[in-house]
């Protein structure tokens, strides 16, 4: 991408912004609507992990990573509800009714304009509730949070944020070869869900997975641990931030290049 296209791209991006917000401005009860509804959706999250944190025996560890992965969840998943999910849900419909089309024929990437462009601001309040509920367990459990420990935790929850995206962004691109993929939507939702848990809490290969092929525990527990204790597993960031981005990119030219043949 040369500098105009990179210069064009953001211009574009600032007004879908904008545009999202004066949307919002405009239907202010159905952005309120939005605000409760995500509050609403973290508490109902944060219960079941008090609940099991209970029965966590005499491992404090275990109980502070459950709360501040809770916290890092939020954070991780306002970003990606507001700016990338809702785009994701509906890429399925825009192949099928031809609206990639008019995505294809804007100066900016197609892939980004694509997704980008259904921004919903109001989903943004799970960050400020995240933050709060890792101020208060800070407060709560007296944590000496260390500046090394805080760049790593920052660092990995950009890069589980960025995998887990292009993960759900893997499995939306199977529209250009299926009918319909709306149950995938639905799965990758559900299975974020896991990283808001301990990786203690499951078995050994499950961790594995949650950890590699579908990244769920790094948007949520994996940061929190490294919050607690930072390991040296911050020199794999780059890896898997390159590796989850380069399956993304060939999966989508792949899939271009099928949509062309198919409306040619």
């Amino acid at each position: 991408m040369n500098r105009r296209n990179l210069r064009v791209t953001l211009i574009v991006w600032s007004r879908l912004l904008r545009q999202a917000v004066m949307r919002d401005l405009q239907f202010r009860s159905q952005a309120w609507l939005h605000v409760v509804a995500s509050v609403g959706e973290l508490a109902t999250g944060i219960l079941p992990v008090l609940i099991l944190t209970s029965y966590t025996g005499s491992d404090p560890a275990i109980a502070h990573t459950a709360v501040l992965a809770v916290g890092i969840f939020a954070i991780c998943t306002g970003l990606t509800d507001a700016l990338i999910t809702p785009g994701l849900r509906r890429f399925d419909s825009a192949i099928r009714r031809g609206e990639l089309d008019l995505a294809l024929i804007r100066p900016v990437p197609t892939f980004f304009y694509a997704v980008m462009r259904w921004i919903q601001p109001a989903e943004l309040s799970k960050c400020l509730s995240g933050a709060a509920i890792l101020i208060a367990a800070s407060l709560t459990y007296q944590l000496d949070l260390r500046p090394d420990a805080i760049l790593a935790t920052t660092i990995w929850a950009f890069v589980g944020t960025v995998a887990y995206s292009t993960f759900w962004a893997d499995l939306t691109l199977l529209a250009f070869w299926v009918r319909s993929i709306e149950p995938i939507n639905d799965l990758a939702a559900a299975w974020r869900s896991a990283g808001q848990y301990p990786r203690q809490y499951f078995p050994r290969t499950v961790q594995i997975v949650l950890v590699s092929f579908a990244p769920a525990a790094l948007i949520g527990s994996f940061p929190a641990e490294q919050l607690l204790d930072p390991s040296t597993a911050l020199s794999l960031a780059p890896v898997v931030l390159i590796g989850f981005c380069t399956v993304t990119v060939v999966i989508w030219r792949r899939g271009l290049l099928r949509y062309e043949s198919a409306s040619s």
